[in-house]
């Protein structure tokens, strides 16, 4: 019976991209020879294959949806044409034409409940417009002001904003929630239990069933664990000199 044992790491110290490698790394060294490795490798070693895809997954998952700038720039724009009109009615209200003044002085008392909109949260800011805007639309004497002191054209721009920024915050949503999976963190100690259970079985199984595809298995690995093992010292160390490539 043969006695190996593998050197020492603190596997759970590795960062999360250079687990995914060490991972990938061992399992491409042991796929070529997996039907001769014994059936225990075999079984660890697609546990090991099983979470490491699943970590690797969600490794580069964009923390950023595309559709966040879109939006960004939808809420200022939709912002700027309120403010376009808050001020129009305003300047009106002081107006020396008396028809002016007084559609002014109208409109100013039906946005008041809605003046500080842009304020609210996103949400609720896109229901307020909607629920005023479509009450001035149901109004045909709101509408006779809002044409009067000139603002017909920019509450029409300001419906359009908001319309498009609830699609554009709705598909957001909705692929934020399709996309709502665990995090490459969270699956990292499964990768890491999966690693060191393949380990073992190879360990286990040189001990009472050597071949010679598992022996050679055994030293790449163990190479391999060496050289993280050595990133995981300079990490520690604070040595931030640059590190060469691991490889296999």
């Amino acid at each position: 019976m043969e006695t190996v044992k593998f050197c020492s790491i603190n596997i759970k110290r590795v960062k999360v991209s250079d687990l995914y490698s060490l991972n990938k790394s061992t399992i491409d060294y042991a796929l070529p020879v997996k039907e001769s490795i014994g059936e225990l490798p075999k079984a660890a070693l697609l546990q090991l294959e099983t979470d490491n895809a699943a970590m690797g997954a969600r490794l580069n998952k964009p923390s950023k949806s595309a559709l966040t700038t879109a939006l960004t720039e939808k809420e200022q724009e939709r912002g700027q044409r309120f403010a376009e009109i808050k001020h129009s009615t305003t300047t009106a209200c002081i107006s020396f034409d008396n028809t002016k003044k007084a559609a002014g002085e109208n409109l100013k008392l039906f946005f008041d409940p809605y003046w500080k909109t842009d304020k609210a949260a996103l949400n609720t800011e896109t229901a307020l417009f909607a629920e005023m805007l479509g009450k001035l639309n149901a109004s045909d004497r709101l509408k006779q002001q809002a044409d009067a002191i000139g603002i017909t054209a920019m509450l029409a721009g300001l419906e359009e904003s908001n319309i498009e920024f609830d699609t554009i915050y709705k598909t957001r949503n909705a692929q934020e929630a399709a996309n709502d999976a665990p995090s490459a963190t969270s699956l990292k100690p499964a990768a890491v239990k999966s690693y060191e259970q393949f380990c073992q079985a190879v360990e286990q199984t040189i001990h009472f069933a050597p071949t010679e595809a598992l022996l050679t298995l055994f030293h790449q690995m163990d190479e391999l664990r060496g050289k993280y093992a050595r990133l995981i010292a300079k990490t520690s160390n604070g040595d931030n000199t640059p590190e060469e490539p691991v490889s296999r």
